[in-house]
């Protein structure tokens, strides 16, 4: 959407400043984040008549009608035969606090983000990670984008081993080389693994990063500051629900949006998972199957899905104090495997308690009989199975 011959520029403080004084004149219940999807949605549909509008952005027609009412006495719409269409000034707004609507593809991301297996640190499976695909991280960008939660947007990584910030970066990089489309915005990791923050800072140093345990409550710094948090935590429902609970700890208001991966669990865990999301104060807008994709991770076939969340008036976590209960997949589901040398078949047991705890460690450490580095899963056991009496030994 390219700038209106003279219109009065505003800068996005002025543009936060009208969405809030509309929500609150309008009594609008989706707050400020309702009136800049109205903005949003006139600036690429314009002219467009009321009722279209109404439909466009799901709320009821009146309530629509009463938005366009506060934004025209402001001077940011006005009538047209064909419908309703942004005035200069609210031309400027949209431009000021969301950029271009209509600049939502990420077309040439995925060349500048080929560096990423070299810079992003081995997957610490004792933490879940599991890197997310190239493609995936584009997918991942244009989601943002799809649903304004990118430009001007202050955003926050909870956990990201998968580099999703570094995406964002280049991209918001890439536009700058050109003409960008819309405001600059803040990038922030918080992450347990010091590795990946510092991978993050060299491959792209505008994002600040955090290293922290999130079992503890974000630090007060970080705490009611975000637009948008974005997170794929560990997928157990505990793991869900901290994180959640610390996504709802960072938002600053009502209608803030988090992005959500989990693995798909059976019906029990997904019922947790979304009791923990509507206990929390988020509501679900939307809820992709297989929408994520990791590279050489057999768990839950290599997939996860993505939830788009919305924060509620009532939102607030659940877990405020450090959490003590089961966390990764490890705590909930212990299990000890047993690897075979292919060198001189020795077999050596992998897990929590062991010597080793994974399988990349007993690769680095070698066969303590041959010296090989090369193994073949035999089998596994739970742990319960494992140390009950008279169950399997090594």
């Amino acid at each position: 959407m390219a700038l209106r011959e003279g219109h009065e520029q505003l800068h996005a403080g002025d543009g936060g400043q009208i969405l809030s004084e509309v929500a609150s004149a309008s009594h609008l219940r989706e707050g400020r984040e309702g009136v800049r999807t109205i903005l949003r949605a006139i600036a690429t549909l314009e002219p467009v008549p009321v009722r279209v509008l109404a439909s466009k952005v799901r709320l009821p027609l009146p309530v629509t009608v009463a938005v366009i009412g506060e934004l025209s006495a402001r001077g940011m719409t006005e009538r047209a035969p064909n419908g309703v269409r942004l005035t200069s000034a609210g031309a400027s707004c949209v431009e000021s606090i969301c950029g271009d609507p209509g600049h939502d593809e990420t077309t040439g991301l995925s060349a500048v983000l080929d560096d990423l297996a070299a810079l992003r640190p081995q997957a610490d499976v004792t933490l879940d990670q599991a890197k997310a695909t190239v493609g995936t991280l584009v997918r991942r960008v244009n989601y943002l984008l799809k649903n304004d939660s990118l430009w001007g947007r202050r955003i926050l990584f909870l956990g990201d081993d998968d580099f999703v910030s570094v995406a964002v970066a280049r991209w918001v990089h890439q536009c700058a080389g050109g003409e960008p489309a819309g405001p600059t915005p803040t990038l922030t990791v918080v992450d347990i693994d010091g590795r990946v923050c510092d991978g993050i800072k060299k491959a792209a140093p505008s994002v600040q990063t955090f290293v922290h345990d999130l079992r503890k409550p974000l630090p007060d710094s970080l705490q009611h500051r975000f637009d948008v948090v974005f997170t794929d935590p560990p997928y157990t429902p505990g793991g869900a629900e901290l994180f959640l609970c610390r996504a709802a700890e960072a938002v600053e208001h009502e209608g803030a949006h988090c992005f959500f991966s989990m693995g798909h669990l059976d019906p029990g865990g997904m019922r947790q998972v979304q009791a923990a999301i509507s206990g929390i104060g988020w509501v679900i807008v939307e809820w992709i199957p297989a929408f994520n994709e990791y590279e050489g991770s057999s768990v839950l076939a290599n997939v996860s899905l993505m939830a788009h969340l919305i924060a509620t008036p009532e939102i607030a976590p659940t877990l405020r104090e450090t959490y003590e209960g089961p966390l990764y997949t490890a705590d909930v589901r212990p299990v000890i495997r047993v690897y075979r040398c292919l060198g001189c078949s020795a077999e050596w047991e992998v897990g929590q308690g062991k010597r080793w705890i994974t399988v990349e460690r007993l690769k680095e450490d070698r066969c303590p009989l041959c010296r090989s580095d090369r193994f073949l899963r035999a089998r596994q056991y739970s742990r319960a199975e494992f140390e009950k009496p008279g169950g399997a030994q090594n």
